[in-house]
């Protein structure tokens, strides 16, 4: 059992709605066990960490990355991901989580990962829960489901047989049958959520963001065979079209969204669908430029970073909630996920509103609101050792700067060079 401690006499924002005040929290069991206002004696035996001038707010949550991805650069990452073995990719998935643990991301859900039939994500999910390995906490799917020349159905080459078991990208689903038996073999596999593809992306040759993914019946039928098992759908979706279907079909969480329009917003608003923008990542693209070995690419990376202002801009007229996802892979490495923090401030949210949507907002999205998300008695000790006001230096936060310890479920799972000089000799957990 974890020794019960106190973080004392710093000022707490917990993502509840309430202005940053100054008090202690008590952790136990890997749990909050008290919040309290102003000075407070910690219960007997306790260990005390006085931290006065520090920062606690809650751990920080991606929603959207792909940490089966190399961690290398300038690797080409098709031919790295169709030669690669899966044990090996699950060790760049635990380097990846890791460096993203490191930058105060106490949450990731991974929005892909899986090849020759294995399901990385899940297998690394897996052993931080078992304790084999420390880790984030991973809400993985196990890989996306697709059509017959949908995103992500990349077969390489393409004029082979199509044989997905040794291929490179996700397993084809064609017909509302065939849709509803690829959900029941995720959740077999034990995926947390259900990821689909609505429309066309950028990183598959051949179809572009406006292409439709999947007639409505088939979506109808992915998601009411998903909900069934409680389990909660993200789609990928740029074009307009694709995410008024997604939406209608019952979606949960919209990722890029990059061409929404404002009647399909108030629908969101009205479904209560949230928006995962991924500002940065196609902006990472294009900065790539020839290095990307998808030339391609390019050109869609262009079309949607023209639209992606004007879709968050509407999101936000609308209502629609709006949590924080990276889609960090390659052009964006884990471990610089804190940087989306500060394009959504460029895209007209207030520091507030991007911590919120990295916290509170993420975890709802993500159906955790009761574990995590916010600090709050009874939930998860997930929680970030700030040096500085994060609401007036948030840029210091989103590069890492001001972070002085990451604490997941009560451990201490990282602590810096200056966290070290506050901290002490402090071990939690």
């Amino acid at each position: 059992m974890d020794k019960p401690f106190v973080v004392s006499n710093a000022t707490i924002w917990s993502a509840c709605g309430e202005e940053p005040f100054t008090g202690s929290v008590g952790i136990e069991n890997g749990k909050i066990a008290f919040i309290r206002r102003g000075d407070a004696m910690a219960p007997s035996g306790w260990e005390t960490l006085d931290l006065p001038g520090c920062w606690l707010v809650p751990g920080l949550i991606d929603c959207h990355v792909h940490l089966c991805s190399p961690v290398g650069k300038g690797i080409h990452e098709p031919y790295w991901k169709l030669s690669t073995p899966p044990p090996l990719k699950v060790l760049h998935a635990l380097r990846n989580a890791e460096e993203a643990l490191g930058a105060g991301f106490t949450t990731l859900r991974n929005c892909g990962g899986v090849s020759y039939g294995m399901p990385e994500d899940i297998l690394l999910r897996n052993a931080i829960r078992g304790g084999v390995v420390e880790g984030p906490r991973i809400v993985a799917c196990g890989g996306g489901i697709t059509m017959t020349g949908g995103h992500g159905d990349r077969a390489i080459p393409p004029f082979m047989p199509p044989n997905p078991e040794i291929g490179l990208g996700e397993v084809p689903a064609d017909g509302p049958a065939a849709c509803r038996k690829e959900v029941r073999r995720k959740v077999r596999l034990g995926a947390d959520f259900i990821k689909i593809f609505t429309t066309g992306g950028v990183s598959t040759p051949g179809d572009g963001p406006h292409s439709v993914d999947f007639t409505m019946e088939e979506l109808e039928n992915l998601i009411d065979e998903a909900h069934l098992h409680g389990k909660r759908v993200a789609t990928h979706a740029q074009g307009n079209r694709g995410i008024r279907n997604a939406v209608i079909a019952g979606v949960d969480t919209v990722e890029h969204g990059s061409f929404l329009d404002e009647e399909t917003a108030s629908l969101m608003a009205e479904k209560g669908t949230t928006l995962i923008p991924t500002l940065g990542i196609f902006k990472a693209i294009l900065a790539r430029g020839k290095e990307y070995p998808n030339p391609e690419a390019i050109r869609k990376a262009e079309m949607i970073c023209e639209a992606q202002s004007n879709a968050v801009r509407i999101a936000r007229v609308a209502g629609v909630n709006i949590a924080l996802g990276t889609d960090a892979s390659v052009s964006i490495k884990c471990g610089e996920n804190g940087l989306e923090l500060l394009e959504l401030v460029r895209e007209g949210l207030s520091p507030a509103e991007a911590l919120c949507a990295a916290t509170c907002n993420a975890a709802r999205a993500l159906g955790i609101a009761e574990e995590t998300g916010s600090l709050e008695l009874g939930k998860a000790a997930d929680l970030l050792v700030l040096e500085t006001d994060p609401f007036g230096n948030l840029d210091a936060l989103a590069r890492k700067e001001s972070i002085l310890a990451v604490i997941g479920r009560g451990k201490a799972c990282r602590v810096n060079g200056k966290g070290r000089e506050r901290l002490g000799n402090f071990q939690a957990g």
